[in-house]
């Protein structure tokens, strides 16, 4: 990209060496251009998506690659990876209005807790014994402490540029970074603290008015993005795969605080299932087809009168002894009106669970 007399054919020669880019690079042409028009060659694809937008590409499945190798730290390797993606589209929209580049920023968020994955790789690589089961919530400390230090390491040996290895060591504090790279560390924060609270609030995006230094118009901005997070979580997906031994204590199927239910939910790829429990802000389901967890996946709720199409972030799946999958899932940044749908689905729910029999 950095010489000016790289031609398109070159570069299809050299994507052509991997396959597994190759094929990737075909799947978000495929996906950029819904036109139909037969097969596409690489090069065809190349040059739909333009070199600036290949580049991203690749930069995100070679970083994101690690995420779907199993392992005992399997589920939070792919939650970190999710995180990052996240974390680098919404710094790309948001950047423009910051004074920020969308490419610079967009490298950042896709960079900034890289650490994370270098920290998890290591416990998994050097621990001569198993590592132990623990709570999701005691690996992730650990991970925490250590991730920003391993990140520096990276970015050191990789010879990273100074803005992204300054937001790598300040997003967590950016108001101790060097000034002119500020307002690319700052982003990245505000983007870290939004994706926090999407994880973490049922209420979807209006809830990141908690965020501070967000703006009104950005918040909605993040909202009109949600469409779009859907399909590029899924260009990034992986195929479902059998993990190794996990060292995270297992969740459990069940949701506290939960009322029965049954309705269809279907997925994006068209697999079916019924929905067996709603809470105020998870639901549970059961079908044949297993979904990835730390994943987000698009799913249409069929719940009369309402049919909600939303993000979800599965948070656990099981098989069970009769053969077929228990999902529990969370809504994630639902706004307007399916959020308004969510809520009265919720409602009834509770209101049927209450009924006189």
């Amino acid at each position: 990209m950095r010489d000016p007399r790289t031609s398109v054919a070159e570069v299809t020669a050299l994507v052509a060496t991997d396959s597994a880019l190759a094929a990737t690079v075909l799947r978000h042409a495929a996906s950029a251009s819904r036109a139909s028009g037969g097969a596409m060659t690489l090069e065809a694809a190349i040059r739909r998506l333009g070199l600036d937008e290949l580049t991203r590409v690749v930069l995100a499945a070679t970083v994101g690659g690690a995420a779907w190798a199993p392992g005992p730290l399997a589920l939070l390797r792919r939650d970190q990876w999710r995180r990052s993606l996240l974390a680098a589209t919404f710094s790309r929209d948001l950047a423009p209005r910051r004074g920020v580049a969308p490419d610079q920023a967009f490298l950042a968020g896709l960079l900034h807790d890289f650490g994370a994955v270098v920290v998890i790789a290591c416990l998994e690589a050097l621990a001569v014994e198993p590592l132990p089961v623990m709570l999701e919530t005691t690996w992730r400390r650990l991970i925490e402490d250590l991730h920003v230090e391993f990140g520096m390491v990276v970015a050191a040996r990789w010879q990273l540029p100074e803005p992204i290895t300054e937001v790598i060591a300040s997003h967590h504090t950016p108001q101790g970074c060097m000034r002119v790279h500020r307002p690319l560390v700052q982003l990245v924060a505000i983007v870290d603290q939004i994706i926090d609270i999407l994880d973490r609030e049922p209420g979807g995006v209006a809830a990141l008015s908690e965020v501070p230094g967000l703006e009104h118009d950005e918040r909605f901005r993040i909202g009109a993005l949600m469409p779009k997070v859907a399909e590029i979580m899924a260009r990034f997906e992986a195929p479902v795969g059998r993990d190794a031994v996990s060292s995270i204590a297992r969740q459990t199927g069940t949701i506290e605080g939960c009322w029965p239910a049954d309705f269809a939910i279907e997925s994006k790829t068209g697999a079916q299932y019924r929905a067996c429990a709603v809470a105020p802000g998870m639901f549970a389901f059961r079908g044949p087809a297993a979904l990835q967890p730390a994943w987000i996946a698009e799913l249409t709720l069929h719940c009369p009168p309402d049919t909600i199409t939303m993000l979800a972030h599965i948070k656990s799946c099981e098989k069970t002894s009769t053969g077929d999958h228990l999902v529990t899932a969370q809504p994630f940044g639902l706004a307007g009106e399916e959020k308004g749908a969510w809520l009265r689905l919720v409602g009834r729910t509770r209101q049927a669970d209450h009924s006189p029999a």
